[in-house]
């Protein structure tokens, strides 16, 4: 069996301030959109696509309700350059996103930082510059 498409989906307690976070940083909407329970963006040159459903909507079937203390995933967003990391740590600031893990180069000698959305979900922005 082969997957022609993987995507992920989370539950948010409110689409229109996730859309509101996810579009201050930047990212591209997923598609037109007139479900007012749905924020969906696009991640990265291959457009992986993160679909965000509100609380009361569909994706209550499949996912508990949202925890700020639990994270299911977290999705890495990689960066070319220093200076882009540290653009994306100010972007973050700015969007209301809370920044858990500090600027800083790790044991690895990568350059990153690590934020949570307004609901809590886990991203870290890293620069491999080191790597291969």
């Amino acid at each position: 069996m082969k997957a022609k498409k993987i995507w992920a989906n989370f539950s948010v307690k409110d689409a229109k301030r996730t859309n509101q976070f996810y579009t201050q940083l930047g990212f591209t909407p997923n598609m037109p959109n007139s479900d007012p329970k749905l924020a969906s963006f696009r991640f990265g040159d291959d457009d992986f696509v993160i679909h965000f459903f509100e609380q009361g909507s569909k994706i209550d079937d499949y996912l508990p309700p949202v925890s700020k203390t639990i994270s299911e995933i977290i999705f890495t967003l990689s960066a070319e350059t220093e200076a882009e990391v540290n653009e994306w740590a100010e972007k973050v600031k700015n969007a209301g996103g809370d920044i858990f893990h500090k600027l800083e180069r790790d044991e690895a000698n990568y350059y990153g930082f690590g934020f949570a959305d307004p609901d809590g979900h886990k991203f870290n922005v890293l620069l491999m510059d080191n790597w291969m």
